[in-house]
């Protein structure tokens, strides 16, 4: 398969699998503090990976040295994108609806395009403007009526911002850390690493004192076996591919479609309606999408020699 082709598939496939994790993470949260159900998804789906990578290794009878170095990067990015990005997120969804949650977290290719900017110097060229613009001016466009039915909490809007941007730090950071080749070894450092942080926090903000383990319902314990599989092990894997391969702006399209995602599944599963507005969003949005691929396409050469 053309690497391109691999690129898209990947891409499309991280687009409908993050649509979901919105709604995954609201249901998962009901029963079970946040910060502890994001520590327990992101150290189990770490260990499955891990585990797996130490398998094919040995049955390959490879050996890959993992250092002090790839260590402390895997700290470096687990506190960037996970306890900072995706702790900030799962804790922010408490007070805010999923599409809220979904339309604050679409600031993240901004974030990378402003911080590549300011501190790496990157320009942006004039089809990466308008693609941002588009896509994050679609994203408005699709839940603004939402916005004008109901108050919106500025604690969940601040560490939506807080996480958007913590995201962007550490997936700009990862085009410069020094990690294991294995995808597989990669993504478990980050995850096991990410999963440990958000635990402790969790145990040293308390949450545990509010957890009643009779008490958490069928759906959040399904919800989160969901966000470890899916979500977590295929999604994180796809993403962290796709930041190796190409280049964070392309990589975080997923802030755009995943919200456009969520109307088509809710549509098709919960028969939700689908407005004009939501038509003409989804078309901006795609639209802000296509100039960002087209730009980001030629922009890093993959090297033939990076498996999992």
């Amino acid at each position: 398969m053309k690497q391109q082709s691999k690129v898209w598939i990947t891409l499309v496939a991280l687009w409908t699998i993050n649509g979901s994790s919105f709604l995954a993470i609201k249901i998962s949260i009901d029963t079970i503090p946040p910060l502890l159900s994001a520590g327990i998804r992101f150290f189990i789906a770490g260990s499955i990976l891990f585990t797996a990578y130490f398998f094919l290794q040995k049955y390959e009878h490879k050996h890959e040295q993992i250092g002090r170095r790839q260590w402390k990067d895997a700290v470096i990015l687990a506190f960037t994108l996970f306890l900072g990005g995706q702790g900030l997120l799962t804790w922010g969804a408490q007070y805010l609806s999923s599409g809220i949650t979904g339309l604050l977290n679409s600031t993240i290719p901004l974030w990378v395009a402003v911080i590549a900017f300011l501190i790496f110097r990157k320009h942006m060229t004039k089809l990466i403007i308008m693609g941002l613009a588009a896509g994050f001016g679609g994203l408005m466009l699709l839940v603004a009526p939402s916005i004008g039915n109901g108050t919106l909490s500025p604690i969940g809007i601040s560490a939506l911002l807080i996480s958007s941007v913590s995201w962007a730090i550490g997936s700009l950071y990862s085009s410069k850390a020094k990690l294991p080749i294995s995808v597989l070894a990669s993504s478990g450092m980050l995850m096991i690493t990410g999963g440990l942080m958000l635990t402790s926090v969790s145990f040293l903000l308390g949450e545990y004192q509010g957890l009643d383990l009779s008490q958490i319902s069928s759906q959040s314990l399904a919800a989160l076996i969901y966000l470890i599989i899916i979500i977590t092990v295929v999604g994180f894997t796809d993403f962290y591919w796709l930041l190796r391969v190409t280049t964070p702006s392309l990589a975080n399209t997923f802030a755009y479609v995943s919200p456009v995602i969520a109307v088509i599944l809710g549509w098709a599963i919960l028969k939700e309606s689908i407005t004009t507005i939501t038509i003409v969003a989804m078309v901006v949005i795609l639209l802000g999408v296509a100039l960002m691929v087209t730009t980001s396409k030629k922009s890093k050469i993959v090297k033939s020699d990076k498996k999992l």
